[in-house]
């Protein structure tokens, strides 16, 4: 992706992308397939799928909007801490069970709410509350250990390790282990193998039997309740917004990023090689239009999204982002 200011392009990122259907088959790619990449946040659908099948979501009643939030990486507006909080009360928890630490809400208006009152964010606010909401409600079902819930070698976190050798297709002593921003487990895998999961999300029915029904709900939830998924005027909500239900959308730190197009079973995995998150959404949108998955509608509503403009202090449109690839199908 390019960034040009007028006529002259100022800085070039790299990348690669991966197609993958739900058979496994490579449809598409650019750059390196094999790619050994940390799935972050992209992996969120997955982690709650274990929340699920523990039981805990039918046990505390989760509605599909709080299950969506659980699969998050949300931005703090009320709706979204509302959800955290009411869910922790039905396992008699406050926002201290959270061991995601604390940061200021990504939502601005709410940002800005906080300060005026001078008060601190909590751990409500963090983008991945709903997460560890999840898991610590898991761990009040199940009469876990809540003070090491974080750590790799307990048994929510064993069990996520399971799902994601299942989706992926890579055997459990093969997936990278590294600790995430918020304090648990991440996975790196072949950036083939995260588009793999991506499609056996968006076709349920070729995964074991024994998962169908927790990716089902989970996916169901995130694509019922995009502004649940990220936010207001955030890429993950506005693609799944856009395209009503027809694409699952779920970026990670560091400039990833996971697609599903449901309709297809195909899933598409996105790194960014410098980590910048600015050109996920320009190469997103691409790479769906050059498989023609966008309709033309689609399109124009996420036209900012797909070449943004670079403004200046003036707020005058002074350059754009560019797309500067193009797939390479399989034969």
């Amino acid at each position: 992706m390019a960034f040009a200011r007028g006529a002259s392009v100022e800085s070039t990122r790299y990348g690669s992308i991966a197609v993958v259907d739900a058979t496994g088959f490579d449809v598409a790619s650019v750059g390196d397939a094999d790619r050994p990449t940390l799935m972050r946040s992209s992996a969120k659908p997955i982690q709650a799928m274990a929340f699920v099948e523990t039981g805990a979501a039918a046990a505390f009643d989760v509605t599909p909007a709080e299950l969506a939030v659980i699969a998050a990486s949300h931005s703090g507006e009320p709706r979204h801490t509302g959800a955290v909080r009411g869910l922790l009360a039905r396992a008699a928890l406050g926002a201290d069970a959270l061991l995601c630490g604390t940061h200021a809400p990504i939502h601005a208006p709410t940002r800005l709410a906080l300060e005026r009152r001078d008060e601190a964010p909590s751990p409500l606010y963090h983008n991945c509350s709903g997460k560890h909401c999840g898991i610590v409600c898991a761990y009040v079902d199940q009469d876990w250990d809540l003070r090491t819930y974080i750590r790799p070698d307990h048994p929510l976190q064993r069990r996520v390790l399971h799902l994601m050798a299942d989706l992926s297709g890579v055997p459990r002593a093969d997936i990278e282990i590294a600790i995430d921003g918020c304090g648990v487990p991440t996975f790196g895998l072949p950036l083939r193998a995260f588009a793999y999961a991506f499609a056996r999300l968006a076709k349920t029915d070729a995964l074991p039997t024994e998962h169908c029904a927790a990716a089902s709900s989970v996916r169901d939830a995130m694509l019922g309740n995009p502004g649940m998924v990220a936010g207001e005027g955030r890429f993950d909500t506005r693609l799944m917004e856009a395209t009503g239900g027809r694409i699952l959308s779920k970026g990670g730190a560091e400039a990833c990023q996971g697609l599903a197009i449901i309709d297809r079973g195909w899933g598409i995995a996105i790194k960014v090689e410098d980590g910048g998150t600015r050109a996920v959404a320009v190469a997103a949108v691409e790479v769906l239009r050059q498989l023609d998955a966008l309709e033309a509608t689609e399109l124009d509503v996420l036209a900012d999204q797909a070449r943004p403009p670079v403004r200046n202090y003036r707020d005058e449109v002074v350059g754009e982002a560019r797309p500067l690839f193009t797939l390479q199908r399989a034969r």
